[in-house]
């Protein structure tokens, strides 16, 4: 399928399989022995919120390092982390999307809290071939992925409520289901909660055959859902 039309769709479930005991099984183990760190972003305006609202550990990070990955920052010389000998499901499934030389984190995101209006290529500069795939692993009901139209965003809606936008597509994404969600359009989340939304994080190259694979053959039974 053509890239172009890959992002134009805001939100992919992905055709795999998953056994969500495992995946939650040793995210417990992760939860039982380590911390997890702050987001430290860069950006005027948002750094003291993502530091409350937003947290992770890598999977696959920068050096191999735990903590190393936890900001805009570009990782360098990306190394599976201690965290593999513990979580060797969480790595298979890495593999099968063939991800295993990208970056990945678990991510939480705060009870009563939400990110801001962001894209990651528009934003970040992040290449149109590079999706963004979350595996989720504790949803609260009262969570939610919003994707707006690009062309529909202006700065300063930076800070707005999704009701206030126009087009505006909202996804629960359950935990047992991998998903890519649009983030070359602008997109945020909401965790209205009192629990933690915890997910993987990581990014997928289209130009890979198995990553092409996957992605196609998962569009159209997104396309008649």
């Amino acid at each position: 399928m053509d890239l172009k039309a890959v992002n134009d769709i805001p939100f992919i479930e992905l055709d795999l399989d998953i056994d969500y005991s495992k995946l939650l099984s040793e995210y417990r183990k992760i939860e039982e022995k380590y911390a997890f760190k702050s987001y430290q972003s860069d950006y005027f305006g948002v750094k003291r919120k993502y530091k409350k609202s937003w947290s992770g550990i890598s999977l696959i990070g920068s050096d191999g390092e735990l903590y190393s990955d936890m900001s805009e920052n570009e990782p360098e010389d990306l190394k599976s982390t201690e965290l593999e000998k513990i979580c060797p499901y969480m790595f298979s499934l890495i593999r099968m999307l063939g991800a295993d030389d990208e970056r990945c984190r678990i991510m939480r995101i705060a009870p009563k809290s939400s990110l801001v209006w962001h894209s990651h290529m528009l934003d970040h500069n992040q290449p149109p071939w590079q999706l963004t795939c979350q595996i989720p692993i504790i949803v609260p009901e009262e969570f939610n992925y919003y994707v707006l139209h690009k062309d529909d965003f202006k700065w300063w809606k930076r800070f707005h409520k999704p009701e206030w936008l126009k087009n505006v597509t909202k996804r629960k994404c359950m935990p047992g289901k991998a998903f890519i969600f649009n983030s070359y359009h602008y997109h945020n989340v909401y965790n209205d909660s009192d629990d933690y939304r915890v997910s993987i994080m990581l990014y997928l190259d289209y130009r890979k055959s198995k990553v092409k694979r996957i992605v196609d053959r998962s569009i159209p039974n997104e396309e008649c859902s």
